[in-house]
């Protein structure tokens, strides 16, 4: 729409003079041209008044008191026609006529209203009875009037008329624009609201308060083929990317629940209650990008902070992490997803997890994870060689399996041989190359050395030698043959050594022999490389003893120094 003041067909001096000289023709009836204006007489001699009256080409209107009308809005038979300065009636054309009601105070009322007036002359106009919004086509675009003719504009609602005030955007269905163009919008438009109840918006199905968190918004809408707001919070795939909306039609941003509804616990510690950190309920939230774009993440990773309902205290501790959405933007969690050929683990919250782990999978599962342990747990830490050394062996009776996903930012699940850091040192560990449970720590041995949880179990360069104690553990899962390496001071203490002494000297040495191992342990010498020693007579370790081993590896015999 051409915006200006007055948008008329003004007559050249030419056609006027033309006209005045058509009108001066008739005498008694017809044009005559009165104190400065046209008024028309009929065969009878009367004065027209109220009526059309056509000269050449152009329509012209006599007013009340049958004067030819002049830049006016004409309503005739429950109609609006528009003149022109020249008095001639305006078809196929927009028209701005001033406000008589604007004073600049009220920001609802525009300087001038607008009109179309179509090839009849007629105005286009709504119905003042009409239950629905009726719109006409104009040059391609769409538009709105009232029953008077006026061009409507801003927010419109489903029955025709105009929202205003600072709800307007929630209870409107349509928008057309400002007071100088009015054409019904299509597609994306970023729109200014206010929002009063901002901080009422921690819903289901709407963007989470910390993405927009001020009353004066900014927000994108769409709207559809037919004008309306889109107002689902389902996806909708607009130009092949997926978005959500809540109800009054904003874009929603970020963290969206889905088919769940969060809510706060009425203790002092306003943990969140019911499903909050299980997978079902973490599986339920998408995340749509940042509020300029808002596209779905969708088979994808994103690294952002969780949203308050999500994980209160890393929201609380604005700690981000990465995670990723499937096929469907659901968010993965405990789980073991193939993400572009490697496999990455992710816990109830939807965190991906990496470093070295345990995991527990729901019954005969290898990829859902029913609990996932890091370094730091209270019950059974392995953040340092010690702790692992004691725990890896409960944590696996107890049906947990070793896994190391990368350091830092990787993530990816590592298999065969790593080098990996416990607490700053660097140990050798063997992951499954394949099989149901690729990944995980070997337990057991394998070319002629000994695993726990995929750490080799081998002798310190000070100790030159060590003491794997293979034994049964019970736990959750059972029973289960597990290994854990000793010093051979503790090796001493562990087989109660000295419980069966035989004071027999040996050169230097006073000989133990005859050892008594309680339980049902069995005990190997393995050294700094982690291989096992066999049919050796005097292994000497670090402290100056020296072990006898049998031909299958275990241990006979000690000889320490006099």
């Amino acid at each position: 729409m051409r915006k200006q003041t007055k948008l008329v067909a003004v007559l050249s001096t030419a056609a006027l003079l033309a006209l005045g000289a058509s009108m001066s023709s008739f005498a008694a009836t017809g044009w005559q041209e009165e104190n400065g204006t046209w008024v028309y007489y009929d065969k009878n001699g009367d004065k027209e008044t109220e009526k059309w009256e056509k000269s050449g080409d152009n329509w012209f209107y006599l007013n009340d008191d049958g004067e030819m009308a002049t830049d006016v809005v004409v309503e005739y038979n429950d109609n609006y026609y528009y003149v022109d300065e020249n008095g001639s009636m305006v078809t196929n054309k927009w028209v701005s006529i001033e406000n008589e009601d604007y004073d600049g105070n009220n920001e609802d009322e525009p300087a001038n209203h607008w009109y179309y007036f179509g090839s009849n002359g007629k105005a286009f106009k709504g119905s003042a009875s009409a239950s629905t919004a009726v719109f006409k086509s104009v040059n391609g675009k769409k538009y709105i009037f009232d029953d008077e003719g006026k061009m409507l504009y801003g927010w419109i609602n489903a029955e025709g008329t105009r929202e205003t005030g600072d709800d307007k955007w929630q209870n409107a269905v349509y928008y057309c624009g400002d007071e100088n163009d009015g054409a019904q919008s299509l597609g994306w438009k970023s729109l200014d609201i206010v929002d009063n109840n901002y901080e009422d918006d921690d819903n289901a199905g709407i963007s989470s308060s910390n993405v927009f968190d001020d009353e004066n918004q900014t927000r994108w809408f769409y709207f559809n083929t037919n004008g309306k707001k889109y107002v689902s919070k389902d996806a909708k795939t607009i130009n092949g990317k997926k978005y959500s909306f809540d109800k009054y039609g904003r874009m929603n941003a970020e963290w969206i629940i889905y088919d769940a509804t969060p809510t706060l616990a009425t203790n002092a510690t306003a943990d969140i209650t019911a499903t909050y950190g299980s997978a079902d309920y973490t599986s339920n939230w998408r995340y749509y990008g940042s509020p300029e774009d808002g596209a779905r993440v969708t088979k994808g990773w994103f690294k952002v902070v969780p949203d308050y309902y999500l994980h209160t205290s890393k929201y609380n501790d604005d700690e981000d992490s990465w995670y990723y959405s499937d096929r469907n933007g659901k968010l993965v969690a405990d789980k073991i997803e193939t993400v572009n050929g490697k496999k990455y683990a992710f816990d109830e919250f939807g965190r991906m997890k990496s470093g070295l782990l345990f995991i527990k999978f729901e019954g005969t599962s290898k990829t859902k994870i029913a609990s996932i342990l890091a370094d730091d747990n209270d019950a059974n830490p392995f953040d340092t060689e010690d702790n692992f050394k004691k725990n890896a062996p409960i944590l696996e009776a107890d049906g947990y399996f070793a896994y190391y996903f990368g350091g830092g930012e990787d993530g990816a699940m590592k298999t065969n041989k790593q080098n990996i850091s416990i607490d700053g040192d660097s140990f050798t560990f063997l992951l499954n190359k394949s099989g149901g449970y690729k990944g995980a720590g070997k337990t057991g041995v394998d070319n002629k050395k000994y695993y726990q949880s995929g750490m080799m179990l081998a002798a310190s360069k000070d100790d030159k030698y060590s003491v794997v104690k293979e034994y049964t553990e019970t736990g959750d899962a059972g029973s289960k043959t597990v290994y854990t390496l000793l010093t051979t001071d503790d090796f001493l203490d562990d087989a109660n050594v000295h419980a069966n002494e035989d004071t027999t000297k040996s050169d230097k040495y006073t000989t133990y022999k005859n050892i008594t191992f309680t339980g049902d342990a069995k005990f190997y010498l393995v050294n700094t490389s982690g291989s096992v020693q066999k049919n050796k007579t005097k292994a000497k370790d670090g402290n100056d003893r020296c072990y006898k081993v049998a031909n299958d590896g275990t241990i006979e015999a000690i000889y320490e120094e006099n």
